[in-house]
């Protein structure tokens, strides 16, 4: 009872702040056929993105993002897990101040290969996000003026090792990461490219795709672990946390 207690509070602490590169965890499943877990995830990251589209291709800095998400995991055979999320998420940057939207995702881990307490394994996923907005935005000498949204999807796939000391393990390896997504706006846009009023739209991308991760994970109890993790790409880095109860 004190650990559905103490899952709760956490979750709780989490769904209260604002709404990233979201997390990963150890690239390995962790439930065994027939298993459930439950839990919360957070993260923030800051990256590059490109913006392109009637004739403009503008690279925006620093865009700042938070997600948190609540998931279910469930072990569908041995080596092998999936989960899905549900939560929150943002986007800022300069200009752009937007509002905590509705978030989802799911995924899938494989443990490929176990030598005592060096396991080998890999993840997908993917995940939804939007964030809207109303004011002016000066994107490369265009004033844009009206109500903005950007709406995007991330996919990471990671590979790697995890190795287990007692109740601590650590993780990480290689990832990549794809955003593909759409910045509209509705209202008006005077500039040198660009001149008029109504709906206009951006293409979304990253800056960079390959990064590298590493984390560690502490088992509180035989069925609770917390996880933080550090994810870094040559244009974006991230820091998540997470929590997950097995049952």
């Amino acid at each position: 009872m004190k650990t559905v207690k103490f899952l709760a509070l956490i979750i709780l602490i989490w769904s209260s702040q604002a709404m990233a590169l979201p997390p990963m965890g150890p690239p390995k499943a962790d439930l065994e056929q027939g298993q459930y877990s439950v839990g919360s995830d957070y993260s923030f990251s800051v990256m590059d993105i490109e913006l392109s589209g009637y004739g403009l291709n503008v690279t925006q800095k620093d865009v700042d993002s938070n997600m948190i998400f609540a998931n279910l995991g469930y072990g569908i055979a041995p080596n092998l897990e999936a989960f899905v999320r549900l939560g929150a998420a943002n986007a800022e940057f300069e200009g752009f101040s937007g509002d905590t939207e509705f978030a989802y995702g799911f995924g899938t881990k494989a443990t490929f290969a176990q030598e005592g307490d060096l396991t080998w394994g890999g993840l997908f996923q993917m995940s939804w996000a939007n964030s809207e907005d109303t004011g002016t935005l000066i994107l490369d000498g265009h004033t844009i003026t009206g109500t903005q949204e950007i709406d995007f999807y991330e996919i990471q796939i990671a590979v790697g090792p995890t190795y287990k000391m007692e109740r601590f393990s650590i993780y990480g390896g290689p990832f990549l990461h794809i955003i593909d997504g759409k910045y509209d706006w509705n209202g008006t846009v005077t500039g040198p490219i660009v001149n008029g009023s109504g709906s206009f739209s951006l293409d979304v991308k990253q800056e960079s795709e390959l990064g590298l991760y590493i984390g560690a994970l502490f088992d509180i109890n035989e069925n609770v672990s917390c996880s933080v993790e550090y994810q870094q790409a040559s244009d974006a880095y991230g820091i998540c946390t997470g929590l997950r109860w097995r049952f």
